[in-house]
């Protein structure tokens, strides 16, 4: 990996995030040239087809004080490569035909030859955390990584099983999505050297936001639009996966009703019919609304921990960017039950008043 050209500000407290996103998009090129042969055009295109890089950006934001611009850029390329490599394993398991309005790797060279490249950016990322001067950063990564994979097996477990109750759910999701992102947050105060009760509260805060994040992508997969998100949706519902909306679906249902949405759930098959009566149970109670109504109280959840920390420019960032990031949300506003798995079937139940959700507050 290249070091940062001199002429550059060596400490992140004299860089802002657009500065720093641009570094790491030109380290990152870099990094991947050390990248065996037969990985790099799969891995380049992964990694270089855009995203949202927001382990990084949590990442930047945490390690403010004290820490070494070139340490957060490095940490953060492990992160991103660890990062895409569960997005790989993630679509091949979903079955998921695009993302980011591409195909998918898999649809490209093959399941095969994909499960193998997302082993490879595992291993690289968990190769260049060796490069630090301690094995902290691996340990973390090392970590987040056995979480992710902790939390997809009991989601899996699940499968068939519809009686999943919110508080179970919350906690493996917080393995499976929500601990990467506190490892992004937790790396950014070690490479700062935060103490350890502020490194532990960054590390709360990234899994709080993780959590946020999947609930946020359990109501776009039931309720969103392919066409605006550019990824492939409907699948938790097509795989037997019990999230948000069907939990609380669930949760709110007539005892009559109950036994109908069970059997749909776990259909093997679903047809097209069963699609448009689950959606009909969707908007009879009122599951959008309850939707963001968990979603909100999440978010103030986070707020409170970001609140907490005892370094101001850490909070000041760190809220600054879960404010864009609520901003950003505010298309669920436009949403409507009558968009369950539209892209699956030709026609829906039409909805004469379709249910609007809350405003986030």
């Amino acid at each position: 990996m290249s070091l940062l050209p001199s002429t550059l500000p060596s400490n992140c407290l004299n860089t802002d995030l657009d500065s720093f996103i641009v570094l790491f998009e030109d380290e990152l090129l870099s990094a991947l040239s050390s990248i065996d042969k037969p990985v790099y055009s799969s891995a380049k295109k992964l990694l270089c087809s855009g995203g949202k890089r927001i382990r990084p950006r949590l990442c930047f934001a945490s390690g403010q004080k004290n820490s070494s611009l070139d340490d957060v850029i490095r940490a953060s390329i492990i992160l991103e490569l660890v990062h895409t490599a569960s997005l790989v394993h993630d679509d091949i398991l979903d079955g998921a035909s695009f993302r980011r309005n591409q195909a998918t790797i898999h649809e490209h060279i093959g399941t095969h030859d994909a499960v193998l490249v997302g082993d490879a950016l595992f291993s690289y990322g968990l190769e260049l955390s060796t490069n630090f001067s301690d094995n902290n950063v691996c340990k973390i990564i090392s970590k987040a990584i056995r979480k992710t994979c902790s939390g997809e097996i009991i989601q899996n477990s699940f499968m068939g099983n519809p009686t999943l109750s919110l508080s179970s759910y919350e906690d493996f999701i917080s393995d499976k999505t929500g601990c990467l992102f506190g490892a992004a947050c937790k790396i950014g105060g070690l490479i700062s050297d935060a103490d350890p009760f502020e490194q532990d509260c960054l590390e709360s805060i990234g899994m709080s936001f993780g959590v946020n994040y999947q609930l946020f992508d359990d109501i776009i997969d039931a309720f969103g639009s392919e066409a605006k998100i550019g990824k492939t949706l409907g699948t938790d519902f097509l795989s037997q996966k019990q999230t948000l909306p069907s939990i609380l679906l669930r949760e709110e249902a007539s005892t009559i009703d109950l036994n109908h949405i069970d059997e749909l759930i776990l259909l093997g098959e679903k047809s097209e019919s069963g699609i448009k009566l689950f959606n009909t149970y969707l908007g009879r109670y009122d599951v959008l609304n309850k939707c963001v109504d968990v979603f909100n109280s999440r978010i103030q959840k986070t707020k409170f921990l970001i609140n907490s920390l005892h370094d101001e420019s850490r909070k000041s960032l760190l809220n600054s960017f879960f404010e864009s990031f609520s901003h950003k949300l505010s298309h669920l506003n436009s949403l409507n039950s009558s968009n369950f798995l539209a892209v699956h079937i030709l026609s829906l139940i039409h909805i004469s008043e379709p249910t609007r959700p809350r405003l986030i507050s």
